[in-house]
């Protein structure tokens, strides 16, 4: 499905398809607002043997809502309830001016499941199958003239941007893409796993 997104400044173009053992969605994000924005673009990623750090650019955030509609995408996830957590952990982000563009693809690996950051993988008895309607495809990002937000080069992957902040997060912006279905199940998980999306995406 071709067709623009509802997210304000950033503007989303996003492709659809499936392969043997994956979704891939191929997208094009825009700034089309007045000032630069950070667009969120890949996870830290933290080697269990080494400890070395890397960007993890196919991370994603999969979340079925109450209504059906499965949200995914690069975007900040709703922090864990069963634990204390200062602040999220914010995404790696690329900086577009105003005009740029990004071309990503984002593989969605299948089985399609519930899916965050903040939460490992569970057995496979520990989700349920849920039906999906719709999926909302979202990028998130931040204005560059945020108060209390900073940038500069990852040290592991400078061609990203690390993101610091000065007190409370400003809100996340969202563009997303509504991607009509049919027969689409989902593993929805059955822990305390949190499923608001703030600000919920625009459909």
């Amino acid at each position: 499905m071709d067709g623009g997104s509802i997210g304000g400044a950033l503007h989303l173009q996003c492709r659809p398809n499936k392969v043997a053992d994956a979704f891939i969605f191929a997208y094009r994000a825009e700034n089309q607002g007045a000032v630069p924005l950070y667009v969120m673009d890949a996870m830290p990623r933290v080697d269990p043997a080494t400890r070395a750090v890397s960007a993890n650019a196919q991370a994603a955030v999969v979340i079925r809502q109450e209504d059906g509609v499965a949200v995914l995408g690069k975007f900040i996830a709703p922090l864990p309830r069963d634990r204390v957590l200062i602040a999220p952990d914010l995404p790696l982000c690329t900086r577009l001016d105003p005009g740029q563009a990004i071309e990503r693809e984002l593989r969605i690996p299948l089985p399609f499941a519930e899916a965050s950051p903040y939460f490992p993988d569970l057995r496979l008895r520990e989700y349920a199958l849920a039906e999906v309607n719709a999926i909302a495809f979202a990028i998130g990002y931040f204005p560059a003239d945020a108060r209390g937000l900073y940038a500069a080069p990852a040290a592991y992957a400078p061609e990203y941007q690390v993101l610091a902040l000065a007190g409370p997060p400003p809100p996340q912006g969202l563009a997303v893409q509504t991607l009509p279905v049919k027969k689409l199940e989902i593993l929805k998980r059955l822990d305390a796993f949190p499923r608001e999306v703030v600000p919920p995406p625009a459909r």
